[in-house]
């Protein structure tokens, strides 16, 4: 599968529909594994809690900005999986190892961006400190 535009759009129009309220707007960035090990590339950022603000790619130079609440490193398997089955199967990536995420802001902020949900159905846990 060649990861192109197209693709990532299929990747993240698969992410569930926001009915959370948000209080913060942090986003879920996804990065592919080749880029991962670059440091270099593109991001693609979905934002739970609904319509208010689009999926959109952005230029990522291997540093992860403030409004990053979550960084999900897709394998090409992960996203040629992910565009055939949908967000259902991300779990069992996860477990796999072929996505790999990452926590960038503390359990609170990730509850109050709608984020937290997220990662419960991808059946990671979050330690309460």
């Amino acid at each position: 599968m060649r990861t192109d535009e197209s693709t990532w759009r299929q990747v993240l129009a698969a992410m569930p529909a926001g009915d959370v309220e948000v209080s913060e707007a942090l986003a879920v960035a996804f990065v592919g594994s080749d880029d991962f090990k670059a440091k270099s590339g593109s991001a693609w950022l979905w934002w739970p809690g609904g319509p208010g603000r689009p999926a959109r790619r952005c230029d990522w130079n291997g540093f992860f900005p403030a409004d990053w609440g979550m960084l999900m490193v897709m394998s090409e398997a992960a996203l040629e999986t992910v565009c055939a089955e949908g967000d259902s199967c991300m779990a069992g990536l996860v477990r796999r190892g072929k996505i790999m995420p990452f926590l960038l802001q503390q359990r609170d902020a990730l509850e109050a961006a709608g984020i937290l949900d997220f990662i419960e159905a991808l059946e990671l846990a979050t330690p309460k400190h």
